[in-house]
């Protein structure tokens, strides 16, 4: 039965590829396909809807949905710059920080409701599998909000709160502040554990398929942290580490760091390869199916890296690029750009890795929520390869 489906799956991985494939190999892969011009520099990193709709902030204080041939649908205006990035719930959902709110909107673009938190919120937020939205706040906290926008309760840490959490197997949330400190909360609201770094936390943990959690730190370190909070190992950059890890399905560990460099790091801590750009690496990488990574460098260009290190291509914007890239399904990859611009670049990757955590908060939804896997990865051949003898 196992072989059968196996097989299945394949023929039908196969075509899919090929559909996807087709537009992008009329145009030269690593070219611009469109780009879509806010008002504000873009670092929110964009979230892609069931029906391929792209979301993504600006500094202009609007948010933005796109259709995939680049024109605007609608443009929400909240009151203040947005930099969080957008999470999409299972009913359609958007969920938005701003500098003064968080927002939840409908597909139509219409406010749902507003959150006050009294405070920026730089954070993403995360969704649980019971619906509740989980995001930090600059008012040093972590809050739990029902669906209907109500508070559920909020968690206080020592400093701000600009790191968007994640959501374990079990339900704990995992998050970073300033303070120093990586966060596992109970789903209760309760602390589970508190792990302290040598500075701030701002990068977004990944989680792996052993329950590892992975997270950067500003004192130029990659922790892998244990379930039960201890330390299993920490990889030394040679800066700062703002970018939230990747992990491909083969283990290797992916994230970026002020010293201008993309580390691949092996399960063990030690180095694989380093990839050398032309500034500091803020975004987060991705990884396509082909095993391609992604990431942005505030020397303004995307570049796209093969599973060995080499440069594969790279893609030059105006300026910075701080947001972290998305990849849908048929293979563009999303990214945004300081100069204003929302770009979308023709690749061959097609779509996503499938990994426990191949993005950015996890998914092209941005659920942040490891339970989450394999949902956004919308093809019929999945629940095949999931069957048993």
């Amino acid at each position: 039965m196992k072989t059968i489906a196996l097989v299945l799956s394949t023929l039908m991985l196969t075509f899919v590829l090929c559909l996807g494939f087709s537009e992008q190999a009329v145009a030269q892969v690593g070219t611009e396909k469109w780009a879509f011009t806010t008002g504000g520099s873009v670092f929110s990193s964009p979230a892609i809807g069931s029906d391929g709709t792209i979301y993504v902030g600006s500094d202009d204080g609007k948010f933005y949905a796109i259709n995939p041939d680049g024109t605007e649908k609608w443009a929400f205006t909240t009151g203040d710059s947005v930099r969080s990035s957008p999470a999409i719930g299972s009913d359609g959902t958007i969920y938005v920080g701003s500098g003064d709110k968080l927002y939840a909107n409908n597909p139509d673009g219409t406010e749902k409701w507003a959150f006050t938190i009294g405070g920026s919120v730089l954070s993403s937020p995360a969704i649980g599998s019971d619906g509740t939205i989980y995001v930090g706040s600059l008012v040093d906290k972590l809050y739990a909000i029902n669906p209907d926008g109500t508070e559920k309760w909020d968690f206080t840490t020592g400093a701000n709160v600009r790191s968007s959490p994640a959501i374990g197997s079990v339900g704990t949330i995992y998050v970073g502040s300033v303070d120093g400190k990586l966060y596992a909360i109970n789903p209760d609201g309760t602390q589970k554990w508190a792990f302290t770094t040598g500075d701030s936390v701002r990068s977004s943990p990944a989680i792996g398929s052993d329950g590892t959690i992975y997270v950067g730190s500003y004192d130029a370190k990659l922790y892998a942290i244990n379930p039960d909070g201890t330390q299993k190992w920490a990889f030394t950059t040679g800066g700062s580490v703002f970018s939230s890890p990747a992990i491909h399905f083969d283990g290797t560990i992916y994230v970026g760091s002020h010293d201008a460099k993309l580390y691949a790091i092996n399960p063990d801590g030690t180095e694989k390869w380093a990839f050398t750009t032309g500034s500091n690496v803020y975004c987060s990488p991705a990884i396509g199916s082909d095993g391609t990574i992604y990431v942005g460098s505030v020397d303004g260009k995307l570049y796209a890296i093969n599973p060995d290190g080499t440069q594969k291509w790279a893609f030059t914007t105006g300026d910075s690029v701080r947001s972290s890239p998305a990849i849908a399904s048929e293979g563009t990859i999303y990214v945004g750009s300081d100069n204003g611009k929302f770009y979308a670049i023709y690749g061959d990757s097609g779509g996503l890795a499938l990994s426990q955590w191949p993005m950015f908060h996890h998914d092209l939804k941005h659920t942040g929520n490891v339970s989450g896997k394999f949902k956004e990865m919308a093809m019929p051949w999945i629940p095949l390869l999931l069957l048993d003898d």
